[in-house]
């Protein structure tokens, strides 16, 4: 699989070997950007890959949920030259609208590339499906940093697609949505959203939900419909190396 840029992947912290399992994985990618949401997932960053992380993988960028920001290990990776992001997590970190400004105010003390706002909705909690509204905020308070929308919104896609478009930083991955919703009433507006939006949408698996193969297939299918070709430069790798400003 050649020029593929994953925008999205995780440990597997369920197999039975998760350092072996993720080498499996990134072997078919040129890049990926790795997300750690958890403290697990942190200890085994830093325990395993840390030290020859941009060595090895020249193109990635790893990704701490922001409540696992540690000033010493993201300046150390920062002063290696390997990008580093923050994420928003609205679920997992259980942020609700009047929670935005402390949200801002504990990223002004961190120092990132980039930022990940998680934009699937799931679970009853309403109080935390305030990820579109998040997004804005963030995209427009921080103008010079590119924003990825993780899942692209999930079942509320054509919502993102009005809402967002005119936000110049913000990019999109429809990691885990491209498979979860497919044969959904949703399929319909991922192909409109698509043939839209290709040079801002990122090619991403959220692996371990997905394999990276499968929900390939599953983004080539929309390409075809949306944009009447088998393939695109855009989606495939020249979106990653903008986003991450990569030559």
């Amino acid at each position: 699989m050649n020029n593929i840029f994953d925008s999205h992947i995780h440990f597997n912290m369920k197999a039975d070997n998760p350092v072996d399992d993720f080498k499996r994985v990134v072997s078919i990618l040129d890049g990926f950007i790795l997300i750690l949401n958890t403290k697990e997932e942190k200890t085994l960053f830093k325990e395993e890959f840390s030290k020859n992380f941009k060595t090895d993988y020249p193109l990635s960028a790893v990704v701490f949920s922001y409540e696992l920001y540690e000033r010493n290990l993201t300046e150390n990776l920062i002063t290696q030259n390997i990008k580093v992001g923050v994420k928003l997590h609205p679920r997992l970190s259980n942020i609700k609208k009047n929670d935005f400004d402390k949200v801002i105010y504990k990223l002004e003390e961190q120092k990132f590339d980039f930022i990940i706002v998680d934009c699937f909705y799931y679970g009853s909690n309403l109080d935390n499906h305030i990820n579109l509204e998040l997004a804005v905020y963030i995209a427009k308070f921080f103008q010079n940093t590119k924003v990825l929308l993780a899942h692209g919104g999930g079942h509320k896609v054509l919502e993102y697609m009005l809402y967002t478009r005119d936000l110049k930083n913000v990019y999109y991955d429809f990691s885990f949505t491209a498979a979860y919703l497919k044969d959904t009433s949703s399929w319909i507006d991922l192909i409109k959203f698509f043939k839209f939006n290709e040079q801002k949408i990122l090619f991403g698996s959220d692996y371990p939900e997905f394999e990276v193969y499968y929900i390939k297939s599953c983004y080539d299918e929309i390409i075809q419909k949306s944009l009447n070709k088998n393939n695109s430069k855009f989606i495939e790798y020249a979106n990653y190396k903008k986003f991450m400003e990569i030559e």
